[in-house]
C-alpha cells in the first residue's frame, strides 16, 4: 500500500517537473533586476528575524513558567 503510495507521489512530481510549471520563486526571479531581488531578499529577511523574535520572546515565557512549576513542586 506504502509503495503505491510513493509510486503515486513520484509519477506526480515527475508530471510536475514534465510540465515545465515554475515555482512561485522562479517566477518572480526571472524578470526581476539584482537591485529588485536584493530588496526582495532583505524584507524577507527582515520578517523571518521579526518571526525569530516572536519565537524567542514566547520561548523566553515558557522557561519561566517552567521554572516557577519547578519551584513550586520542590515546596509541595
Amino acid at each position: 500500500m506504502s509503495r503505491s503510495i510513493a509510486s503515486l507521489g513520484l509519477a506526480i512530481t515527475l508530471a510536475f517537473f514534465a510540465s515545465g510549471a515554475r515555482l512561485n520563486s522562479q517566477e518572480s526571479a526571472a524578470g526581476s533586476s539584482p537591485r529588485q531581488l536584493l530588496a526582495a531578499l532583505k524584507a524577507s529577511n527582515a520578517e523571518l528575524l521579526q518571526k525569530q523574535e516572536k519565537t524567542l520572546q514566547k520561548l523566553d515565557e515558557l522557561k519561566k513558567q517552567a521554572e516557577q512549576l519547578r519551584i513550586l513542586t520542590k515546596r509541595s
